[in-house]
């Protein structure tokens, strides 16, 4: 009987310990903060959840491009200004925007560092 109570008192110990330690255990993965940008919606694919966003520049961007427009060729001129940038988009996210509006819209990098993936998690129609 007493090897019993003994028996039990340790396993009742064991699980109060991994509880406990399971509890105190901090998140493995923090969610980085996104900065908010803005943008131009030229596709939304809602089949493959993805969406192309022209993205405006800042105003910092915009006298640095000033200042190297007589530096470039017109060739180059039209690369950079009609750069589009694909995202992934959740199907509940995507209903409320459309081609041609302007919208205010946080991204998140994939997990993987391998992958250039990007995740819209917030998108707002200006």
């Amino acid at each position: 009987m007493i090897l019993a109570k003994m028996i039990l008192v340790g396993s009742l110990f064991a699980i109060v310990g991994a509880t406990a330690s399971a509890q105190a255990t901090p998140p493995t993965q923090q969610t980085p903060s996104a900065e908010t940008r803005k943008g131009l919606v030229t596709v939304v694919n809602r089949l493959n959840g993805t969406i192309a966003i022209r993205e405006e520049q800042d105003d910092k961007g915009k006298e640095k491009d000033k200042e190297n427009k007589a530096k470039e060729k017109e060739k180059d001129k039209a690369d950079v200004e009609d750069a589009v940038t694909q995202f992934k988009i959740d199907h509940k996210l995507s209903e409320s925007v459309h081609a041609g509006d302007k919208v205010k819209f946080s991204v998140r990098d994939g997990g993987d560092p391998k992958s250039t993936e990007k995740t819209i998690i917030k998108i707002d129609v200006d």
